[in-house]
């Protein structure tokens, strides 16, 4: 069955089957979906569970949030630099998808006046206690703040998990001053990584990912929410040998990753860091201009 692509209105083909689902593509302008049947909010509120933050296979997500702490950390810190060259360290800030709490620490820290929401019971249960007053369980459709109320709003591989990114943006520009910014990370499909991995891309993930976006799709996508790019820039990422394997056994979907998987554990070097260039993470900077 294919579907009309939410973008160009082009019908879109199949592009790839993996974990069960189904992925179309525009060939028009390159968006790409997973076919997604459920009922988003009730999919949302019982994925995002335990399973999901501690290495439960079946998710294809993180091997052990918590214990990844450093490394997010310094991960995020690559878009904080970035943000400071637009907004001064006392703004008001968002993070969208907020997790156990990791960039509204960070940014608080650096000065920032930052809030976040998630709709992760079991993330928010881990969010440290000085920062609990700070967050809150939501979705972006149940997320309630005033209008024109923060500087900035951060979404850092988020985008990605929602079916509907336009009609998602919509709603979060209305938290955003006129005049404030809009930063989203996620996987480039038209990097040279995405490319050439095809189906082993470790970001083609559903149900987890329901759309995959490029700079040419994202940049309509936030032209439509009256927004306009600033800068954009790459970044790799610090990750754990531990995780790098479970993506590559999971999400990767490679035979071989259960043999490196017992042998990373067998020489207890699963702690390692490990920068990784892939340069498939793309991150914009975008100004609310209406």
């Amino acid at each position: 069955m294919n579907y009309t692509c939410s973008l160009c209105h082009t019908p879109t083909v199949f592009f790839m089957e993996k974990q069960g689902y189904r992925l179309y593509r525009c060939p028009k302008c390159k968006l790409t979906k997973t076919e997604f049947t459920k009922r988003y909010a009730s999919f949302v509120n019982t994925f995002y569970s335990k399973g999901y933050f501690t290495g439960d296979p079946k998710y294809s997500a993180f091997s052990g949030y918590e214990k990844d702490k450093q490394c997010i950390t310094r991960n995020l810190q690559q878009v904080l630099r970035q943000v400071k060259k637009y907004v001064p360290t006392n703004a008001k800030v968002l993070d969208v998808g907020c997790a156990m709490g990791f960039m509204v620490e960070l940014a608080r820290l650096q000065g920032y006046d930052a809030y976040g929401f998630d709709p992760s019971s079991y993330a928010l249960s881990h969010v440290s206690p000085t920062i609990k007053q700070y967050v809150a369980k939501a979705t972006i459709a149940t997320a309630s703040y005033p209008k024109n109320s923060f500087d900035v709003i951060i979404l850092t591989d988020i985008i990605e998990h929602v079916p509907d990114p336009v009609g998602s943006i919509t709603i979060l520009q209305q938290f955003l001053k006129r005049g404030g910014y809009i930063v989203i990370a996620t996987g480039d499909t038209q990097s040279t990584a995405a490319k050439l991995l095809g189906k082993h891309w470790t970001f083609y993930i559903p149900p987890q990912h329901l759309v995959f976006l490029s700079k040419d799709t994202l940049t309509t996508i936030l032209q439509r929410t009256g927004f306009t790019p600033v800068s954009w820039f790459r970044i790799g990422k610090w990750l754990r040998l531990e995780y790098i394997i479970h993506l590559a056994e999971s999400a990767g979907d490679y035979w071989w990753g259960r043999y490196i998987h017992f042998i990373v554990k067998w020489l207890h070097i699963g702690k390692l860091s490990l920068y990784v260039p892939m340069q498939d993470n793309m991150v914009v900077i975008a100004k609310k201009t209406r």
